[in-house]
């Protein structure tokens, strides 16, 4: 034991703020060496300092107190081990989302620049097998995480095993102006073959596009949407039909990590652009 000193010592020591010493009492995590039953004024040993700074760093480094306690109230190394790891483990999480937010916040600094790979594709009619559904934009991660996997299994059951398919997806206007609308996910149909339940076989027509390719899945595609939407409706003749996207790299077995996203843009006739 060391000797008691007074709340207001053991603040300057410490760090930690007579309100945090009270709250840090209260909920069991840094209780004092004793308490006057005269005067209710809290006294801490010297001992208790090293105690203090611990839960003082781990605060700042974002530790829950559930944590905190757990992590406080073990001999078990290899208990401390792992609260400790998981813990970095989220602040790595943290650290990397922050990042990609600061990099897509620096890329609004620069305007949406007009690119010069936007091609004309001239895409014939195509029989797909496709899941369709009428969706809020909140729910289009979960629905289209769900349809791949149903078009994934319909392939699989036609050719025996998991099959290495192009999925493409149709997404009707609706859909960016009012956050709801009819979003299709497809993939080329087998052939002499019909699809299983859930899933329908259709044709989509022939359509005339202008295409600009997006490195990797949805993350920032919409500066892609922005610079392609700039060139269309300045060098050519925006279609109001769907949107359409084609998803390439995907595995069998990791179906949806896209190494690029075609997204194609309806337009009317082009035969005389440069583009």
């Amino acid at each position: 034991m060391g000797a008691q000193v007074s709340i207001g010592d053991f603040a300057l020591m410490t760090g930690l703020s007579r309100k945090a010493l009270r709250h840090y009492h209260d909920i069991g995590i840094l209780e004092p060496a004793h308490v006057d039953p005269g005067t209710g004024y809290r006294f801490y040993d010297t001992g208790q300092v090293d105690h203090a700074h611990i839960i003082r760093r781990f605060r700042s480094l974002g530790m829950s107190i559930p944590d905190i306690k757990a992590l406080l109230s073990t001999d078990d190394a290899g208990a401390r081990t792992e609260i400790i790891t998981s813990h970095l483990e989220q602040m790595e999480a943290a650290l990397a989302q922050t990042r990609d937010t600061v990099g897509a916040l620096r890329e609004l600094l620069a305007p949406a620049s007009p690119p010069a790979d936007v091609t004309v594709r001239h895409e014939p009619a195509l029989a797909v097998w496709s899941v369709s559904a009428t969706i809020d934009v909140s729910e289009i991660d979960d629905w289209f995480a769900a349809a791949l996997r149903t078009l994934h299994r319909a392939v699989a059951t036609v050719a025996g095993a998991p099959a290495a398919v192009v999925p493409g997806g149709l997404y009707e206007r609706a859909l960016f102006l009012e956050q709801q609308g009819r979003a299709t996910l497809f993939v080329p149909a087998p052939p002499s073959v019909g699809p299983p339940a859930g899933v329908r076989a259709e044709v989509l027509p022939r359509t005339e596009f202008a295409v600009l390719t997006h490195p990797g899945g949805h993350d920032g595609i919409d500066r892609g949407y922005a610079a392609l939407g700039i060139y269309v409706n300045e060098h050519m003749i925006s279609s109001q039909g769907p949107i359409r996207e084609h998803y390439f790299g995907g595995t069998p077995t990791d179906p949806a990590r896209f190494t690029a996203t075609e997204i194609c843009w309806p337009i009317f006739g082009t035969a005389a652009s440069s583009a």
